[in-house]
């Protein structure tokens, strides 16, 4: 893979993502903003919004001649560094997100709750997260716990059925 074809993260302005996206989108500069909806609460309603999964950061994958052009764009403040040079983002990490932002999950029962505690680490062994070692936050209800894992340097807390689990020895 050339250089020139590697993701990398660049920080954005505070509430500023949506709007660096669509400037990057009219650029023609391959991007990636992660959302996610989330129920949003105002005083008279509410409503489910797209929420940037990571505040205040955005892929994206510039040539070598886009570089220098986004950080021209309003909002874009730097790239994320990394011994010296920009940080790179692995095509897998991207994949993975993506992955679990728009897939659903086909499962079968294979414990049961019990066999889980909070607090422990384990095996994601089916649907987009497969092979994955996951955190256990807490358990959500009968059968959904909220799990966590490290990726970018950052935690993702997303709610997964206790089914898709296999303890770590």
């Amino acid at each position: 893979m050339t250089k020139e074809n590697t993701w990398k993260v660049v920080y954005i302005a505070s509430r500023q993502e949506k709007k660096v996206a669509l400037q990057l989108q009219r650029e023609e500069i391959d991007h990636f903003l992660p959302l996610y909806k989330k129920l949003s609460q105002w005083s008279d309603r509410k409503k489910w919004v797209d929420t940037p999964l990571f505040n205040g950061y955005l892929f994206v994958r510039p040539t070598d001649l886009q570089r220098d052009k986004i950080l021209e764009l309003n909002g874009v403040v730097a790239y994320v560094r990394y011994n010296k040079d920009d940080a790179q983002v692995q095509d897998k990490e991207i994949e993975i997100i993506k992955t679990v932002l728009s897939s659903g999950y086909s499962l079968e029962t294979i414990s049961k709750p019990d066999d889980f505690e909070v607090g422990e680490q384990v095996l994601v062994t089916e649907g987009p997260l497969k092979g994955q070692k996951v955190d256990i936050i807490r358990q959500n209800n009968e059968k959904h716990f909220l799990v966590s894992f490290d990726t970018l340097g950052q935690s993702i807390k997303i709610e997964l059925p206790y089914q898709i689990f296999k303890k770590r020895n």
